[in-house]
């Protein structure tokens, strides 16, 4: 009997040597889903690729993967690079949280930091951020790049990590949410999934989309449907790969929001609320101020004024007219390069008005409340061939970051004022609750 009791514990033993899924049920609390059993299940696979959505757990995963590897075989150098320092502790702070929780495993921690753990059997997992420097002179038996796709300087990173594990016959895993169609991780999962058929040590993984993981439901994903654009919620949650550079405003998603019929006006109704965008001239632009109608369920175009060459007391005097003329609730202005004393005066003529600096943050804000507003068909627009033109201009461009990069092309030719004035007026629709009372105008005097 004791003799079958031995044979059965070494039998566990040696598959919880081979079965990571095996060891962390017995060591830790960790009870992988389907797909990040596969997951586990392929450490033994020289390069790894693994596109995913959010929230799906693959981060959580390969810290209990990499624990898993450095209690199992003594001297393993494990080492995991994150996009940053705070994404580098998160990981590490994982491992530690998985390492605390068993006294066995805890007992065999020689020395811990916010970077490294080493064991006594002189294993060692390191989570460093991004910086080739930093790591470069390791031999590392295991390596993963998590977020790969988020580094802000990629092109150095293989060229440092590949000869670290050349020696040691190591591993390599890739994972990240796709950015565009650019840099370390896009190359390295499409010659994955190019290799994947006639090479049994690379495979490309896709843990997508987001519902995969139990513990997102279809109603949340529902929900940052519809905080999101179209192109963030294919990245984010459908783990698409979205081209680097394109049209932003495509010609079909404004022409759904275009009534033919609709006729702009020059003055308001007063039963009605209204939200106005202004760009204000900048060397060889035009001034151009945008009102919406603002209802529950859409903003309507109603006005377009334009003028050029005009000093900024008369800009700002016209704009106090129509402040005048429509019940606005909400104003948001470009104060990019305009002066205190501008936006002084343009508050006390419009008292609902509020400055706006188009920092690359801001322009992402703005851009995409633009495209969220055409995506729901919130928008309704005139067939004003001058507006459409400077919205299908707009590109976008992914950086090396990920963020999204706005520019219209051609600059020398093309201008982008309609453009930005619309955006600010949604943006003013979008932060003005329906029923502001609107300010009291003060009269301003430019003699």
């Amino acid at each position: 009997m004791k003799h079958s009791k031995d044979k059965l514990e070494y039998q566990k033993r040696i598959l919880e040597l081979i079965d990571p899924v095996a060891w962390l049920r017995t060591h830790t609390d960790f009870s992988p889903w389907p797909y990040e059993a596969e997951l586990l299940r392929s450490s033994h696979l020289r390069t790894r690729v693994v596109r995913k959505s959010r929230q799906v757990g693959i981060t959580t995963t390969i810290a209990h993967e990499a624990t898993w590897k450095a209690y199992t075989t003594p001297s393993r150098v494990i080492l995991i690079v994150s996009p940053s320092l705070r994404q580098s502790e998160i990981v590490m702070t994982k491992i530690i949280t998985i390492i605390e929780a068993n006294k066995f495993l805890s007992g065999q921690v020689s020395r811990k930091s916010r970077a490294e753990v080493m064991l006594t059997n002189g294993s060692r997992i390191i989570c460093l951020p991004n910086n080739p420097d930093r790591f470069r002179g390791f031999t590392a038996t295991d390596v993963y790049l998590d977020e790969a796709a988020h580094f802000q300087n990629d092109e150095p990173v293989l060229r440092v990590v590949r000869p670290m594990i050349s020696t040691s016959h190591g591993r390599l895993t890739i994972i990240s949410t796709p950015s565009g169609k650019r840099g370390l991780f896009y190359k390295e999962y499409m010659t994955a999934v190019n290799r994947k058929r006639n090479d049994n040590e690379t495979t490309a993984f896709d843990f997508l989309p987001s519902t995969i993981s139990p513990l997102i439901t279809t109603e949340f994903l529902l929900k940052e449907r519809m905080n999101l654009t179209d192109l963030e919620y294919k990245q984010e949650y459908l783990g698409e790969f979205i081209e680097e550079t394109d049209t932003y405003l495509p010609m079909e998603l404004i022409q759904q929001c275009v009534d033919k019929k609709l006729q702009l006006i020059d003055e308001g109704e007063a039963e009605k609320n209204y939200v106005m965008g202004i760009d204000l001239a900048k060397q060889r632009d035009e001034t151009v101020v945008i009102i919406l109608e603002r209802n529950e369920e859409n903003y309507i175009t109603r006005h377009i004024s334009t003028w050029a060459h005009m000093n900024y007391a008369d800009q700002v005097g016209r704009i106090g007219e129509l402040g005048e003329k429509f019940k606005l609730i909400g104003a948001m202005v470009d104060q990019t390069g305009v002066g205190e004393a501008v936006m002084e005066d343009l508050k006390a003529n419009v008292q609902s008005a509020k400055g706006v600096k188009f920092t690359r943050e801001m322009k992402h804000e703005l851009a995409s409340g633009l495209r969220y507003s055409l995506e729901h068909r919130i928008l309704v627009l005139p067939n004003h061939q001058k507006l459409i033109t400077q919205l299908n201009s707009l590109h976008y461009k992914i950086s090396k970051g990920g963020d999204f990069m706005y520019e219209s092309p051609s600059m020398e030719t093309k201008h982008d004022d309609y453009l930005w004035a619309l955006a600010l007026a949604i943006y003013a629709a979008r932060k003005t609750p329906l029923h502001t009372q609107r300010p009291l105008a003060q009269t301003r005097s430019y003699e």
